[in-house]
């Protein structure tokens, strides 16, 4: 497991991912079958400006997230002029923080919501983070700290770890590289989640997430790894992580 600084400066500019569509594109590390896709939360209706994330959606529960959508009127008066940005591709994003504030193992994460589901379509229940965009929102507090944990079948306690700081001020939306910034490969996942705080406290603060860029795998063979894994992922979702 890594952990890995990244310190990012108010305002640095980036750019929106494509969506992809790589269908039956074989992994070229695995050799497995691969499906890449980028989850964009715009099909989804945010009324008022922001509603619950279905479950599931693209194979995965979102605790502690809404989609919402920064342009629209009714939060006006409620978000940053300076968040308009977190819909890196309009007109939604998500906005994170953690559910309960007295509570700092609650997590926002999103995981594998049925593992049973994945092998009726012929999936492996995990998958492989290749990218994100996140933000603070508003202007955060000098060292705010932004956390990645992501949690594989094989291991409760978390396998891959990375965190970006920022400095005070509003920011564009960084496009978080996992492999390239990490130094690892963050695959055969079931769950990740990001925390959002700032000074000795660690206190909570709101996030945003947009185009998170995911890739899932084929079954092959007699698909027996595949329910292993299912039966692994039914009981952390049953207890969740050591934290």
């Amino acid at each position: 497991m890594k952990s890995v600084l990244f310190l990012v400066a108010a305002c640095a500019s980036t750019l929106p991912i494509p969506l992809l569509a790589l269908h039956g594109a074989a992994d070229a590390q695995t050799g497995k079958m691969s499906n890449a896709s980028t989850l964009r939360f715009d099909d989804v209706p945010a009324l008022n400006g922001i509603t619950p994330v279905p479950s599931p959606y693209s194979y995965l529960q979102f605790s502690s997230y809404n989609i919402f959508a920064p342009h629209d009127p009714a939060l006006s008066d409620i978000i940053s002029e300076n968040d308009l940005n977190c819909a890196v591709s309009a007109p939604n994003a998500l906005i994170g923080s953690r559910g309960n504030h007295a509570n700092s193992s609650d997590m926002a994460s999103f995981r594998v919501a049925n593992a049973s589901s994945m092998a009726e379509d012929g999936l492996y229940p995990y998958f492989t983070l290749l990218s994100l965009q996140v933000k603070p929102m508003d202007a955060p507090p000098p060292g705010t700290t932004i956390t990645f944990k992501g949690y594989s079948h094989e291991h409760d306690d978390a396998d891959f770890q990375w965190h970006v700081d920022f400095i005070s001020g509003y920011h564009l939306p960084l496009l978080v590289k996992m492999q390239e910034f990490s130094g690892e490969a963050w695959d055969k996942l079931i769950m990740v989640d990001v925390t959002a705080d700032f000074g000795k406290g660690a206190l909570d603060w709101e996030f945003c997430l947009d185009d998170l860029e995911l890739q899932f795998f084929e079954k092959s063979g007699d698909g027996r790894d595949g329910l292993l894994i299912a039966q692994k992922v039914l009981d952390m979702n049953g207890q969740g992580p050591k934290y």
